[in-house]
């Protein structure tokens, strides 16, 4: 398979007639040869995104509903086949994409074009050219939810997919082709954190929306902050998975530890950060080890283990080094810190236990399988640890019906799943504290993706 960028409606190569291979994260195998774009194709695409945003000026708000719809419709027909492949590029499973990845993309499309209907009657006027930058993890959903109101409000679009997952603009490029978007409107790049900093530097774009590493969105906005560009980043993330007593975990074991296992640390709604209550501690710990023990790898998108492999062979060396930073910080492994014995890019999941709460490791991103158990004596403990981090994405919280609201309600993050953990919902988290930056307004109407104007006249 060839993997190209989108430009002016049709898939080309880059203009440096330079690729790259992206190789299979279950068994290390090729899976396409794919373009790598430079500054030359940023150049092209930009010339071929401005012609596009002055064709559409007229354009009405019952056609922009109508391209959406057509997406959708579109994304509808293949979601099996799109989440198969997506799945592939990714190194998660079918079932778990289509669900958090392709259906809710289709549902975002739907209901920015309700919104457009119902509530088109402001006076704005669209950013312009809009800059979406996102990472390779479940990004269909990344991207629609960017892409979705830019469009929706009149903007010309230049997206640089991640790397990881070039698919994602095979599987885009074709769905606005299916909906007839207009040639240009959206212009796709494949490439690297490199072409990520022209599109977010260059004078041309208005605004830019992106997510991934913290350290990502500090180059993304280096870059287009001295321009006093509309910014919109999603950072990084250092999620908490919280044990209340009474819970059934060796029943539900699968599903609380599910959110470390599945993405393997690398998703920004991943957990490596796991409380639990002294009262059980040791009890829970053996069954933890005796559900480690019996893990199998996922070995292709069809199955339905949750120990997906990682995203690039790279990263196996950097969670070793990780390891062995946290035993410096006097943590000890309990568990994994070892390559499975499997082509693909997999490793054991790293168990650390009694690392200090204000040490590196609980406080600094990991992208990687660690699960760092930490202790406590009473309830409220989990609060006042969990919220020292300066990120804040999401948490989850296992525990009886009763003491739910107790903990949840009082976690400093933009999302709490209690008892359950991404079941499809549609919804965005951008995170609080250093999760997120920038003017972080989703609505196609709002202050990012318009220039919402007041009129004002005698009376």
């Amino acid at each position: 398979m060839e993997l190209l960028n989108f430009i002016g409606g049709e898939f080309v190569a880059s203009e440096s007639k330079k690729t790259f291979i992206k190789k299979s994260s279950f068994d290390g195998s090729d899976l396409a040869t794919v373009a790598q774009s430079d500054a030359m194709d940023v150049i092209k695409a930009l010339q071929g995104a401005k012609k596009a945003l002055t064709q559409i000026e007229n354009q009405t708000l019952e056609n922009r509903s109508q391209h959406l719809l057509a997406m959708a419709q579109h994304l509808e027909a293949n979601k099996d086949r799109y989440a198969f492949l997506e799945a592939l590029h990714q190194g998660l499973p079918k079932s778990f994409v289509l669900k958090n990845d392709i259906e809710v993309a289709i549902a975002h499309l739907k209901q920015v074009a309700q919104s457009l209907l119902q509530d088109g009657n402001h006076y704005t006027r669209p950013s312009g050219l809009v800059g979406i930058i996102t990472p390779w993890c479940l990004s269909l959903r990344e991207v629609m939810e960017r892409l979705a109101p830019a469009l929706a409000a009149g903007n010309a679009v230049m997206l640089k997919v991640s790397e990881h997952s070039p698919i994602t603009a095979q599987v885009l490029g074709e769905t606005l082709q299916a909906a007839h978007v207009e040639s240009g409107l959206v212009q796709i790049i494949q490439g690297g954190a490199d072409v990520a900093q022209l599109i977010a530097g260059h004078p041309s774009i208005r605004a830019v929306t992106a997510a991934g590493r913290n350290s990502t969105m500090e180059s993304i906005a280096k870059a287009a902050l001295p321009q006093f560009k509309k910014l919109q980043l999603s950072g990084g993330a250092k999620n908490a998975t919280i044990v209340l007593a009474d819970t059934d975990f060796k029943s539900r074991m699968n599903e609380i530890m599910t959110p470390f296992m599945l993405g393997q640390g690398q998703m920004c709604w991943n957990s490596s950060r796991l409380f639990v209550l002294e009262s059980f501690y040791k009890e829970f710990m053996d069954s933890l080890n005796e559900y480690l023990q019996s893990l199998k790898p996922l070995v292709s998108p069809e199955g339905e283990s949750v120990w997906t492999p990682l995203i690039a062979e790279d990263r196996i060396s950097a969670i070793d080094e990780r390891s062995q930073f946290g035993v410096s910080e006097h943590g000890k492994i309990f568990w994994g810190s070892k390559r499975a014995d499997h082509p693909g890019y997999f490793v054991k999941p790293t168990v650390m236990m009694d690392l200090p709460n204000c040490s590196v490791m609980q406080q600094d991103e990991l992208h990687g399988p660690l699960i760092l158990v930490t202790s406590v004596k009473y309830q409220h403990e989990t609060l006042k640890w969990a919220n020292t981090s300066y990120l804040a994405h999401s948490a989850v919280v296992w525990g009886p019906e009763e003491k739910l609201g107790k903990v949840s309600g009082k976690l400093e993050v933009a999302q709490v799943w209690e008892n359950c953990w991404m079941s499809g919902e549609s919804n965005i988290i951008f995170g609080h504290k250093q999760s997120s930056f920038g003017n972080l307004d989703v609505a196609w109407n709002g202050s990012f993706y318009s220039d919402v104007k007041k009129l004002t006249g005698a009376r």
